[in-house]
């Protein structure tokens, strides 16, 4: 199948040893974006770099992203096309990137199912700010506190629970004693 065609596919995610600000820097030299369309990019979601490419020409794609930092996979477009057959509500237009500055668009709508739930971006906190439970430091009192010196017990020998040794019964054998042993010729 020599007609089928790729998109490269970005969610993200980071080469290891690479830093989210070094990879938005890269991003924005190789596209000529600014912060707010690189920001756009790093929401987590999947987003179509590139689509209607040859296997060759996305592959090549998915290799300068990883020189930059970036993981990226590649998804064929018969897979999209199934996936386009059913209708989809139409994007916002803010949130679509112009295709002609090379930017990425939405691969595909956010599912209908419970629009409340979403996932943080790799860099965010889970909760929002407003979210968090507020909790006021406590303050322990340690002056009673002190540490024993370096290479002494840390407790005292007063404080320890000693056993009472338990008395043992031992048999005599007669260990001390010679024995003789005739060996028969």
């Amino acid at each position: 199948m020599s007609d089928s065609t790729y998109s490269v596919i970005f969610r993200g995610d980071l080469q290891p040893g690479y830093t989210v600000a070094d990879v938005k820097a890269n991003f924005a030299r190789l596209f000529k974006i600014g912060p707010e369309s690189v920001e756009k990019l790093f929401c987590g979601r999947p987003l179509a770099i590139k689509k209607a490419l040859p296997l060759a020409q996305a592959e090549h794609l998915q290799a300068t992203l990883a020189k930059l930092g970036a993981l990226s996979s590649l998804k064929s477009e018969v897979e999209v096309v199934a996936a386009a057959a059913q209708p989809a509500p139409e994007p916002d237009p803010a949130s679509v990137l112009k295709p002609e500055a090379e930017e990425a668009v939405p691969a595909a709508p956010q599912p209908a199912a419970d629009p409340g739930l979403s996932l943080a971006p790799m860099q965010g906190y889970l909760l929002k700010e407003h979210e968090r439970k507020k909790v006021e430091p406590t303050q322990v009192q340690v002056s009673h506190l002190s540490l024993a010196p370096s290479g002494g017990n840390l407790v005292e020998s007063s404080e320890l629970n000693r056993p009472e040794p338990q008395p043992v019964q031992v048999p005599d054998w007669k260990l001390n004693t010679a024995a003789t042993f005739k060996i028969a010729d």
